[in-house]
């Protein structure tokens, strides 16, 4: 098969090749996006299914091809005919192997048509690694992070870089990083060690920051003439047969997927609801995630002495910290209700009210009301749902009811036909998190809300926007940064709102819990993804930064993603973690 001459554009014809060998294998295969470009092209995976969340348990070797990284336009046809070849043989079928391939790593620099190399800044991906900080944003070269981030929260048994070459003379060559170096896989092929301490395949090898362990990987150096070959060779001793252990990177993840969620949520407790400076939900939702987790855990300590002492100066003059305030700063006292009922102290109670009292209506029902933006932005929606619903459920006064119910059923315009929700009115953009403060809001208001027209007009919605969030959940359970947008990097604040929304409509009865529905898979992804994106100490990994209405869709994938200490990310994956133990003992 001879794609050469093709006048197809080169990632037409990547994405024509991909599709051809998917349908050869359709059993293996499907195809996913895992990155963008700064031009916005997809850097595209083929990704055996056999590797993704709740596939078959008992081990077998998974292997990573990743090609492409000089981004040499011949490399692709190439690699992608000698797989083809493979994939139809009797050795595929018998050898065992998880194959994932990431057949085009570098396709900016497939700029130009007919196969000519015209791209006008190309970049060489292969050296650059560990990539540190700036993820996403990096108007040179983004793939290195998106690659990164992807191979490593994959956690395959065995990374193989195929990096042909233009001597004819060349045959197969094997390094191996420190990882791979002195196995069994690196022996039999004769791997020498890798020098490039910056390479893709040195990088997985040493520990970083950000990888939660290491992962063997080679470079193999080939004329394209002999790929076939060496290919073979590599199946040979990588089959089930070969004994190939789990990677290091992979066992990391396996033993932070088995932490129960309590046990998630301890960790998460002794780094986050520590502070109230200043008040806001950030913080606030960490407060009250402590509290949520004593509920659950009777013989952990008792946080309440220590919340106490934190909020002292707020709950002594609620004014001096409260005044002006907009929803964001007000939502960061709603777990003062709940301290209130812990140590029958009535100042948290009145803080509580000095807060949510400052939600008020507009003078035009078709408003948000104050001190929510006019806009009706989406933030405004947890922010109201949660402060709001409480006062209802507290009080039993219909005033609180009315004006949450009224706002969500007003700002349903936010909410597009496809059932995603826009970032505002005037921001027709599906931010991840927007949409995470949008399941949120509408779980809270559910919560709390007396059962009537309006609520099962808000239950409409919200199911209809939930089943639109799990057809583009991503394969290994996060949400895109733009929800719509195949390949923006996954963020974890949003993902942990939805899965608190999932965790609580199926705890509550008002998702339906068959199989065909869908909502306990997706609540379940959720949860994988989660906590294999928190590690030992509760640090956690890309949480959007703080995101106000962005002008353009390029500006929100370019949003930084924070990883570590991360107050809002870390406070919410709190929540979700004693909700999903709720959901667990049910």
């Amino acid at each position: 098969m001879s794609m050469m001459h093709s006048t197809m554009h080169p990632t037409d014809v990547n994405a024509a090749l991909i599709n051809l060998i998917r349908k050869r294998s359709p059993a293996y295969w499907q195809s996913a996006t895992i990155g963008l470009t700064p031009e916005l092209r997809p850097i595209m995976a083929l990704q055996d299914t056999r590797t993704l969340p709740f596939a078959e348990s008992e081990h077998r070797p998974s292997v990573l091809l990743v090609a492409g990284l000089r981004g040499d336009t011949t490399d692709t046809p190439r690699i992608l005919t000698a797989l083809e070849r493979f994939t139809g043989t009797a050795a595929a079928q018998e050898s065992g192997v998880a194959l994932s391939v990431i057949v085009a790593a570098n396709p900016d620099a497939l700029s130009g048509g007919d196969w000519e190399e015209a791209a006008d800044n190309k970049v060489d991906l292969t050296v650059g690694y560990p990539p540190e900080d700036g993820f996403y944003f990096d108007a040179t070269a983004p793939e290195r992070r998106y690659l990164w981030r992807w191979i490593c929260y994959q956690g395959p048994d065995l990374v193989v870089e195929v990096a042909l070459s233009d001597d004819e003379n060349q045959g197969a060559m094997w390094e191996a990083n420190a990882a791979a170096a002195g196995g069994s896989v690196a022996n039999t092929l004769n791997a020498v060690p890798e020098r490039a301490g910056d390479s893709l395949v040195a990088a997985l090898g040493q520990a970083s920051d950000g990888a939660p362990g290491v992962i063997p990987a080679l470079r193999l150096t080939t004329h394209w003439t002999g790929l076939t070959d060496a290919l073979r060779e590599l199946w040979a001793v990588t089959g089930k047969d070969a004994d190939v252990p789990p990677s290091p990177g992979r066992t990391a993840l396996e033993a932070r997927q088995a932490r129960t969620p309590v046990e998630i949520a301890r960790v998460l407790a002794g780094r986050y609801g520590h502070a109230l400076d200043p008040v806001n939900y950030t913080q606030g939702v960490g407060i009250s995630g402590r509290l949520r987790l004593a509920e659950l855990d009777p013989d952990g300590t008792d946080p309440t002495a220590e919340i106490a002492e934190l909020i002292a100066p707020i709950a002594e003059d609620p004014d001096a910290h409260l005044e002006g305030a907009g929803g964001a700063a007000l939502t960061g006292v709603v777990w003062a209700a709940r301290l209130a009922d812990y140590t029958g102290d009535e100042r948290y109670r009145r803080l509580f009210f000095n807060a949510v009292d400052r939600f008020a209506p507009r003078p035009h029902p078709e408003e948000a009301p104050s001190p929510c933006d006019p806009d009706f932005r989406v933030e405004d929606m947890f922010m109201c749902g949660a402060m709001l619903g409480r006062a209802y459920r507290i009080t039993g006064d219909g005033k609180y009811a009315a004006l949450l119910a009224r706002f969500l059923v007003e700002g349903g315009d936010v909410q597009d036909g496809s059932g995603l929700f826009k970032h505002a009115r005037s921001a027709p953009h599906f931010w991840s998190r927007g949409n995470g403060f949008a399941a949120l809001g509408y779980a809270e208001a559910l919560t709390y809300l007396p059962q009537g027209a309006a609520w099962n007009e808000l239950l409409a919605r919200h199911r209809r926007h939930l089943d639109a969030l799990l057809r583009r959940q991503q394969p290994w359970g996060t949400f895109g940064e733009l929800v719509d947008v195949p390949g923006a990097w996954g963020e974890l604040t949003s993902t942990c709102m939805v899965g608190y929304a999932l965790a609580r409509g199926l705890r509550e009865g008002w998702l339906p819990d068959g199989e065909g529905d869908g909502y306990r898979v997706g609540v379940e992804a959720c949860w994988r993804a989660v906590s294999e994106r928190i590690d030992e100490d509760g640090g956690v990994v890309d949480g959007c930064i703080s995101t106000g209405v962005m002008p353009d869709m390029r500006a929100y994938l370019d949003r930084a993603a924070l990883s570590g200490h991360d107050d809002r990310t870390g406070s919410m994956a709190l929540w979700f973690a004693c909700e999903m133990e709720r959901l667990r003992r049910q």
